[in-house]
């Protein structure tokens, strides 16, 4: 453990104390006035002597002796038993991360832990950026907090943890969370506490970038959903035939909503949660509530003869074993379907390329666009490379 961490633990010991030191720090101020007033005639340091029992008074009372006998006991039951014991245990990794995020000055503020902020956060530890990390779900970040990394583990939106992330020293912060609501509150708070350091915010919807950028928030809204859609505009723009699309999310219904605009092309979304899309529907695009894993789970819904492209938009890791497995059968059964694979991980992507799939969505590819609209003093700007 270094000298920096060895602090921060004494530091939380004397948080963990401050109730017991107060009562001792109390006990002792009684006895100190006690022996001000009954030994008015010696000087202060005697009287501090006689109040730390280092020395006696020469004629005792039943206060002076029961001070006498019960300020050692405090003492050794508080402060030995605070050095010998509390300092040599283990300290709790999750909130000695959190003293950590709080003493960062000048640095970079992650909230959120998705694909993108683990691009942000390698990029910032392998060119020794400061940096910490916000995030409400302990279980995302635990390698992060056990390899000793700033980390705050608590709601984004709560004041508390954007102070221990200390955002008014931050030199600029990432907004990474899916949901919108919470993205602008964040953003709310954080320009509340600092009037300065640029706030990246992804968000998808085209209002909600609108409000984000008008003053007093001055944000940099950026959609990684708008990015991906510029490559699958030119895959599906003057194409023919029918198109299958799966998945759950925004940009899965995204997808399919597009695909659907195109004349004279059926599109089938296989969404096994949502009933419905945050889109228009017309009379293209047919939802379908159920999850397909196999090609017998399509064939009941959709002539697959007629189909010329197929994408693939799970964002479960879980679910990349699937995936996998429909891009080969497609491959296999029906060669003429062009497959297209929603990934994150670059290190997957030549398993689909045998199989002639083309993937989108990347972490790195979002991460390298996201380099781009940065300042240029940002800790991932490309001159940081």
């Amino acid at each position: 453990m270094n000298i920096f961490n060895f602090f921060i633990g004494v530091e939380l010991k004397f948080k963990q104390y401050k109730l017991q030191f107060l009562v001792i720090f109390l006990f002792w101020l009684m006895g100190f006035l006690f022996f001000l007033i009954t030994e008015a005639e010696k000087n202060l340091i005697n009287i501090f002597l006689l109040s730390i029992t280092v020395r006696k008074p020469i004629f005792s009372g039943d206060f002076s002796n029961f001070y006498s006998l019960s300020f050692p006991i405090l003492l050794e039951v508080i402060v030995i038993g605070f050095i010998a014991g509390e300092l040599l245990e283990k300290y709790n990794p999750v909130v000695t991360s959190k003293i950590i995020a709080k003493h960062k000055r000048n640095h970079t503020v992650i909230i959120g832990y998705s694909h993108l902020s683990e691009r942000i956060i390698d990029f910032c530890s392998e060119n020794k950026k400061r940096f910490c990390v916000l995030e409400d779900d302990q279980e995302l970040v635990e390698d992060l907090i056990n390899a000793g990394y700033a980390v705050v583990v608590g709601d984004p939106t709560e004041l508390t943890n954007l102070k221990f992330a200390n955002i008014k020293k931050a030199k600029e912060v990432f907004i990474t969370v899916s949901e919108a609501r919470i993205a602008i509150i964040c953003t709310e708070k954080i320009r509340n506490i600092n009037r300065e350091c640029p706030i990246y915010v992804r968000v998808h919807e085209e209002h909600v970038q609108e409000y984000l950028k008008t003053p007093p928030l001055k944000a940099f809204p950026f959609s990684t959903s708008k990015w991906t859609m510029d490559d699958i505009d030119s895959w599906i723009t003057d194409k023919e035939g029918d198109a299958i699309v799966i998945g759950r999310d925004l940009m899965t219904h995204r997808i399919a909503f597009h695909i659907s605009l195109q004349p004279n092309r059926n599109v089938y979304l296989f969404d096994d949660e949502n009933k419905g899309i945050e889109f228009k529907e017309n009379e293209q695009l047919h939802i379908i509530n159920k999850l397909a894993c196999y090609i017998s789970d399509f064939r009941p819904h959709v002539d697959l003869n007629k189909v010329s492209q197929v994408f693939i938009c799970w964002i479960r890791d879980s679910e990349f074993d699937e995936a996998l497995y429909l891009t080969s059968k497609f491959k296999i059964l029906y060669p003429h379907i062009e497959v297209f694979v929603r990934i994150f991980d670059e290190e997957l992507m030549e398993m689909l390329k045998k199989y002639s799939a083309k993937t989108f969505s990347t972490s790195s590819r979002a991460f390298n666009l996201l380099q781009k609209i940065v300042t240029d003093d940002s800790a991932i700007s490309v001159k940081n490379c």
